[in-house]
């Protein structure tokens, strides 16, 4: 099993730097410094490998944040939001990382071989997360499926405009008011006291878990 993880580890680097398009086992495993025997061993077909890479890419993110949450066990969604634009920036491997799920999602089927359910994963992960912790913050019900939906897609654009341009100061602008907004729009909706939220630990996530069951636990990005 050490093996198999030390494995996957590489593999999602390898899919990070270099993304999924016409993605062949045959330069990975030159890559990664295995034989493709090797590769297909421990996690299958060149479709299986890509799907648990995924899952571990995300796994790897929801383990950042169980990182923060430990110290701060009921951040707003706002300045969860604003360290993950930190940690995003704070090196090229972590933008790849965010890359490799926001590419997974964006690929057409045929194109990437993927299953409907792992691409929609990739962004429904995280907003169902949204979703929660908003109505934790007290906004009112009628209006979380909404607002976590913009709120995932102003990040998510602002990712991929980092990616095209590397404006950081610029972006980090308009996180900054996009934030304040939603920061206003919460106080302004809130009508009662919201639930508890409790994360759900990593050790408790099992990797064919879909995205809603996942989602009781990660945060957005």
């Amino acid at each position: 099993m050490e093996r198999r993880a030390e494995l996957l580890d590489a593999v999602v680097a390898y899919l990070a730097e270099n993304g999924l398009a016409d993605v062949s086992l045959r330069p990975m495993a030159k890559a990664i410094g295995v034989s493709v025997n090797a590769l297909s061993h421990h996690f299958g077909a060149k479709e299986e490998i890509v799907v648990a890479a995924l899952r571990r890419a995300n796994e790897m993110q929801l383990a950042v944040l169980d990182g923060w949450l430990a110290k701060q066990p009921t951040p707003t969604q706002s300045t969860l939001l604003r360290r993950w634009w930190r940690w995003i920036n704070t090196s090229p491997e972590r933008l790849a990382l965010v890359r490799l799920g926001l590419g997974a999602a964006a690929l057409e089927a045929t194109a990437a071989g993927l299953p409907g359910a792992v691409r929609a994963d990739q962004i429904g992960l995280w907003r169902l997360d949204l979703e929660r912790r908003l109505r934790a913050e007290g906004l009112p019900r009628g209006q979380v499926e909404l607002e976590a939906s913009l709120v995932k897609a102003m990040f998510t654009g602002l990712v991929v405009d980092l990616i095209a341009t590397g404006e950081r100061r610029r972006l980090g602008r308009a996180l900054d008011v996009a934030l304040d907004r939603l920061d206003l729009l919460i106080a302004d909706g809130r009508t009662d006291p919201p639930p508890r939220v409790d994360p759900l630990p990593v050790s408790q996530v099992e990797p064919n878990q879909t995205s809603t069951n996942r989602s009781r636990r990660g945060q957005n990005r």
